[in-house]
């Protein structure tokens, strides 16, 4: 079994994202999310993110009895659990389009001030994007050549004025699946000004790639001069990441462009305190149908609190031959 990609495009934006669908044999093994991604059975794993409406702030301490999970409207047993702080697999997809350059050097600068918040075991790769995509940097521990390939994709202009954000998130999707560490917690950051249109086949495309590889994306959204003429302009409705970090569970969180590495550090702390919740589909018919899957936490469990479940809004059974 495994899930199936998602796609959108948009011009001026950045965006990021995160998503677990993960396989597992037996319930030893549903200990072990080290394996579940590894075996072909019928163990599908959704990353959550529990927050206060009104608060926004992080909701801890859950157990697998305060929620509830219905895939197609049919409710499903919960058989795995966990809030393991694992590793991160983080792809950094930069927004070097044209109306982000007045602030580029705010964000470049944010992005090598954050990279002191990560764990030795994380893993990050480095996008940039605007008219096209390119991969500066694979998956790397190494600190030092991170922030170099960070100066060096923030310096240059050659990928284009335009902000197509959903080819940037395809490309990004699917590099996601070279990730070396099947463990871990496997997100794309956006950083950008948001200003990208998105629709049609591109935007589907980019949406199916993201489920396909299980990844969460996280928006941190920075605008320079141009990015809020355009806002102001679209009377706040051009919102090029939005829907991608929707359907994947992610989030978004906004930045003045002195703020990127505080928020940006606030974005790997809320990514270390995501649930993984799994359940064995009872219907097991690989129709090759998307599958809306619902996670809640019932009234009458959430007291005087509201609380909203982020995640991904469901899954594709596919079945190796």
């Amino acid at each position: 079994m495994r899930l199936l990609r998602l796609a959108l495009p948009l011009p001026w934006s950045f965006g990021l994202f995160l998503l677990v669908i993960l396989p597992c044999q037996t319930i030893a093994q549903e200990r072990e999310p080290a394996d579940i991604i590894k075996v072909n059975t019928d163990l599908v794993v959704f990353d959550a993110q529990v927050i206060n409406k009104k608060t926004k702030q992080l909701v801890s301490g859950l157990t697998k009895e305060d929620f509830e999970l219905t895939d197609k409207g049919v409710r499903q047993q919960i058989t795995y659990f966990s809030r393991d702080e694992l590793p991160l697999s983080i792809i950094l997809l930069l927004d070097v389009s044209r109306s982000v350059r007045s602030i580029i050097h705010d964000i470049r600068d944010g992005a090598l001030n954050a990279l002191r918040r990560l764990k030795p075991d994380d893993q990050v790769a480095v996008m940039a994007f605007a008219t096209t995509s390119k991969l500066a940097q694979n998956f790397t521990k190494d600190r030092g050549l991170t922030s170099r390939k960070i100066e060096e994709a923030t310096a240059t202009a050659a990928l284009g004025d335009a902000t197509l954000v959903a080819r940037a998130l395809e490309s990004a999707a699917i590099h996601m699946q070279s990730a070396p560490a099947p463990r871990s917690r496997r997100v794309i950051i956006v950083i950008t000004d948001n200003i990208a249109a998105s629709a049609g086949r591109i935007q589907q495309d980019a949406l199916d790639q993201l489920l396909e590889t299980g990844a969460v994306v996280y928006g941190l959204i920075v605008r320079g001069p141009v990015g809020k003429v355009f806002n102001i302009m679209s009377f706040g409705q051009i919102k090029g990441v939005n829907k991608f970090v929707d359907e994947t569970g992610g989030e978004i969180l906004g930045a003045d462009k002195k703020e990127v590495d505080a928020r940006l550090g606030e974005v790997i702390d809320r990514l270390r305190a995501r649930y993984a919740i799994g359940f064995r589909p009872t219907n097991i018919t690989d129709d090759d149908s998307f599958r809306r899957v619902e996670i809640r936490i019932p009234e009458v469990r959430q007291g005087k609190e509201k609380l909203v479940v982020l995640t991904k809004r469901g899954y594709y059974l596919r079945r190796k031959q």
